[in-house]
């Protein structure tokens, strides 16, 4: 039956024949069969085209959110890490400022065992909601000053040893050395020593006298903040001059014998707003 062929005319718009042609004369008897298989088979093709052209997106989408998770998860795992590396620095510097506060009440405590004032006074008259967060950079900026703070206080407090030498005579009453009778006040401490060996200043200052002065001889007088003052006396030379600023630990003259001396030493004095003090306190902080 396939083998059968029927012609079929194919007319102009005019209604003449045009051309001619012969198809199977199965598929012109079962033509509505053979229209829906071919649709059939267009639609399959088209159906498989899109299934391959569709698995193959959907693979490529799939590769790509992997990739994008993974990332993902990475960039969660480095954030945890440094979370954690912050958290940690953070009780570091916390650890850190905490052992700035107890030097500095220790530093309190021993200014105050010798009746001087703290280094860091409660402030009075303030007040203000506490803020728990905290601003590390400002945090930085309140120890910085702080130690500044503390630092230029000790550089103008007398602390420490003019002069390395062996105390020949204490603060408070003596027998007169020089009858080796009665009782005399004496207002210092007297370090022995060589003449010429140097003298150091035990804090920052101005010096408002350097030359002869009566019994003292040759000295050096130098005011400090806070009413503090220090004197240097029985000097062989004198290496300041009046209204100069010296740094604690300056060499501002030479171990002598002048004035009221029995021999070699420095007779070295501490006044505190114009009261003498016991400066052997003060030799060690």
């Amino acid at each position: 039956m396939i083998k059968q062929k029927t012609s079929v005319v194919i007319l102009d718009a005019n209604g003449d024949s045009d051309r001619k042609i012969q198809v199977p004369t199965f598929i012109v008897k079962n033509w509505k069969r053979v229209l829906g298989l071919g649709i059939l088979l267009i639609c399959l093709a088209c159906g498989t085209i899109v299934y391959l052209a569709t698995k193959n997106t959907s693979e490529r989408y799939e590769k790509e959110l992997t990739q994008k998770v993974k990332a993902l998860e990475a960039a969660k795992q480095s954030l945890a890490t440094e979370e954690a590396s912050n958290q940690m620095s953070m009780e570091q510097v916390q650890k850190s400022f905490d052992a700035i506060d107890s030097t500095l009440n220790q530093i309190n405590a021993k200014m105050r065992k010798r009746g001087l004032k703290d280094i860091a006074p409660k402030i009075k008259n303030v007040g203000g909601p506490v803020e728990e967060e905290i601003n590390l950079e400002e945090l930085t900026k309140f120890y910085k000053k702080e130690l500044k703070n503390v630092d230029k206080k000790l550089e103008g407090i007398p602390l420490g040893i003019p002069h390395h030498g062996k105390i020949t005579s204490r603060f408070g009453y003596r027998r007169n050395p020089f009858t080796n009778r009665g009782r005399e006040m004496h207002s210092g401490i007297d370090i022995k020593g060589r003449t010429g060996e140097p003298i150091k200043a035990t804090a920052a200052g101005k010096v408002v006298h350097a030359g002869y002065k009566g019994q003292y001889g040759r000295v050096v007088i130098i005011e400090h903040s806070n009413g503090w003052e220090t004197r240097y006396a029985h000097l062989s030379r004198t290496n300041v001059r009046v209204g100069q600023r010296v740094e604690a630990g300056q060499i501002i003259g030479g171990l002598g014998n002048t004035g009221r001396s029995t021999g070699p030493h420095l007779h070295y004095e501490l006044l505190s707003n114009g009261t003498k003090l016991n400066p052997e306190k003060t030799l060690r902080f």
